[in-house]
Parts: structure tokens; sequence; C-alpha cells
């Protein structure tokens, strides 16, 4: 009797064609960030934690008096970070109908796959964001002139890539602590003007959000103090700084030493270009012994960079950046440049995911996404055996994609972050 072809019995298929190149293929696409940043797994599969300890003192006490060097010495220091795993999903489903309605061959078939691929973009696009945001899961803030609207305004008007038409967001007075303002009560993205800096939702602000501030910070759904601890976690940039490193993150209260354990910061609101903030910023993260290879802003800001022509940052070559596979084929291609500033060649990247407010100065080796299973998992793979299943309740074939994972930073002293004026 001749087999039926189902999503189970043909699931070898889909393994072969969906490959773990394929997966960073797809989610490292237009995320620099995410694509160059090292994955590991060992040291995360398993505990509830991961800790990773920072030094933020030598041994110290040399002295020129035998008695008071014997008596005043003292060890290294370090602190624990106790990192905390957390979780992302994303659900991908499709007709059945669908499916074969496009059944004209090998060819169509591979199409119909295509909205799983589409899938995987979106939810790298998801974690490239968060690799630049805080624990709190916050998209950005609003800077509305009221909240009697169905227009949100941007502090930053890059916050409209976090968002799209149909996502669902919430509201908080602070980013992800305390709660969220009408117990997490929320309004849908209608429309969204990225050059603009607004996205407009469906219901009144005010009406819709008891309690909404024009200032407030702006959630999806569900992510509120929920998320991965990014660049902004680890190196904080806003005004809030010193209020942030006073208080525990991962487990540290990082105001005793908050250069070594929160980053370097230059505040270049005040500087004369991006190219100051460049040289300022590599400077100072050598100072504190860092070895800054790539710098990374969001695009916007880098168009000014390109207008420069003086002798403060001189532009060495064009930089093109493969990432690559298992199989050592090349997934994916960054552009940027070569710049010999504050005593150093870096690479500059322009990423979409950064806020356009901050520049990052980074020594990539220090950064590591930990995660327990595969950094992105096929949903329930391991227990059922397959990556794509039909639906229970519909006539659906679909598919979880899931990512248990957070940051940790070896050296954050070694790293530093700039704060620029959104115009620049």
């Amino acid at each position: 009797m001749a087999t039926t072809a189902t999503t189970t019995n043909q699931d070898a298929v889909l393994k072969d064609w969906y490959t773990d190149d394929k997966i960073k293929e797809q989610t490292f696409g237009k995320n620099p960030l995410l694509a160059l940043m090292r994955k590991e797994r060992a040291q995360m599969a398993g505990g509830r934690r991961f800790i990773q300890p920072v030094e933020f003192g030598h041994s110290r006490g040399a002295n020129s008096n035998y008695a008071k060097a014997n008596t005043n010495g003292t060890t290294d220091q370090y602190e624990d970070f106790q990192i905390q795993r957390k979780t992302q999903y994303q659900r991908i489903q499709v007709a059945h109908e669908l499916m074969f309605a496009m059944d004209g061959g090998r060819g169509s078939f591979r199409k119909a796959l295509d909205v799983f691929d589409r899938g995987f973009k979106g939810f790298g696009e998801k974690l490239g964001r968060r690799l630049y945001r805080t624990e709190g899961g916050s998209v950005g803030k609003l800077a509305n002139s009221t909240v009697a609207t169905t227009t949100i305004t941007w502090e930053d008007k890059a916050s409209g890539f976090q968002i799209m038409k149909g996502d669902k967001l919430t509201f908080a007075a602070a980013d992800g602590t305390g709660s969220e303002r009408a117990s997490g009560a929320s309004v849908t993205v209608v429309s969204v003007d990225i050059q603009g800096g607004t996205a407009v939702v469906d219901q009144t602000l005010n009406v819709a959000i008891t309690g909404i501030a024009t200032t407030d910070f702006v959630f999806i759904d569900g992510d509120f103090g929920q998320c991965v601890a990014g660049l902004e976690g680890w190196l904080p940039a806003g005004s809030d700084r010193a209020t942030r490193l006073a208080a525990s993150f991962n487990g540290v209260t990082r105001s005793d030493a908050p250069d070594y354990l929160g980053g370097i910061f230059v505040d270049g609101t005040s500087l004369g270009g991006l190219d100051e903030v460049f040289i300022k910023l590599v400077g100072d993260v050598g100072m504190f012994g860092g070895e800054t290879d790539y710098i990374l802003a969001n695009p916007r800001s880098l168009s000014d960079f390109e207008l420069i022509s003086n002798s403060k940052v001189r532009i060495l070559q064009d930089l093109t950046i493969n990432v690559r596979g298992s199989t050592g084929d090349v997934l994916v291609g960054f552009s940027g440049y070569k710049v010999n500033c504050g005593g150093r060649v870096v690479k500059v990247i322009g990423d979409r995911n950064c806020p356009s407010n901050r520049v990052y100065a980074l020594q990539l080796d220090t950064w590591t996404v930990y995660h327990t299973g595969d950094w992105i998992n096929w949903g329930g793979e391991n227990y059922t055996g397959s990556r794509i299943r039909p639906s229970e309740t519909s006539d659906d074939a679909y598919s979880v994609l899931a990512s248990y994972m957070n940051v940790g930073c070896s050296a954050p002293g070694w790293n530093g972050v700039a704060r620029i004026p959104v115009s620049v």
C-alpha cells in the first residue's frame, strides 16, 4: 500500500534544506552585530544561569616601605555577573491549501517554504535589535507633546525599526522595572513612518492606557522586563547612567567601579562631529586597556562621517567582512571602512539596529552570546523529531523557533559607548 507523504515522513528533506548554515544565512543578513558576536553553547547548556567573572582591580600595595607593602597589599578584585537565560519565540504557520495551490514541482515547493525563510529573517532581526538594547525590553521612548492622540512620536527615529504594523505595544514609566501602565493594556500599530519618527496606533493613547505619560517607555507586548541584556544594558549611556550603575545588574552593583564594570562612556553631544567622537572614544577605551577592533553606529550617523574630509580620522580603505559557516562557505557580508583613529586601525560598520544616538567601540573577543541548545532552536524537534508539523487545531503546517540565550561581557571596561545627538 502506498504511503502518503506528510510533514512527518518527509522531515528529512526539510532538515537537509534547513542546514545550520542556511539558518545563519537567513538570520545574520543585515544584522552585523548578531553575526559578528561569538556564540557559546557549552558553558550555558545546563543549570539555572551562567556566571561571568569580571576583573576590575589588580593586586595593589606596592610601596617603598617594606612594612607598609606587607600590610597594605591587596589581591585581584572580581565581580561575578549572574546571567540568566532569556527566551524569544517565533511561530511560523502556512495553510496546507496554499502549499497544494503552489504545487508545481520542486521549485514551487521551495517557494512555499519561503514563508519559513522569512520567519528566520524576522526572528534574526528581533534578536539583532535586542543586542543593542537593555534587559528591560523597551523598543524606544516617547517624545510626545500630548498623549491625547493616536500618534507615537519617538525620542529616537531609529526606534521605528523596532516595530511593524500589527504589533501590540504596552507602556511603562521605566525600562522594565516597576509595572506596565494599566496592568499591561495594549494598543495595536496601524502604520509606521520610520523616517518621520512616528507611528499610528488603533486607539487614543490616554484612553486605552490609563496613566500614560508623554515620556513613557514603549514595549512589544510580552517583552517587559524579559529580554536579553544587550549593549545598552552592559554599557549604559543614557541620562540615567549613574542610576543604572547604582542598581543591581545581573546581581552586581557597578557604581564602585563604573568604568571597569559599566564600560567607558563619552558624552559626544558637545563634540565637533563623529570624527572627534571616534578619536575620543577609542582613545579613552585604550587608556583602560581595551583594544577596539570595531566601531558600530547607525547608518544615518555614518552618512555624516562619510562627508568628513579632514585629517582627524584617516580613512584607510573600504572594508568588506564575510561571516563564514561551518562548511567554510560565505554566509553574509558587511561593508564598512578601516580608519586610523585613537592610535588604532579600527573597522567601522553601520548597523540599522543601533540607536541613532549611540556609537559603540567594541573589543569583540570580550563579548559572547551564551545559549542552551542551538542558538536558534526548532521548538520541540528534540522530542518530536519534526521541525515542521501539522497543526492540531487548523488545516495548517507550522514551526516554532526558539532561542534561550543572553549576552555576557568578560571586560566591560575594554569597551565604550558615546552618546551623540540624534541629528549627527
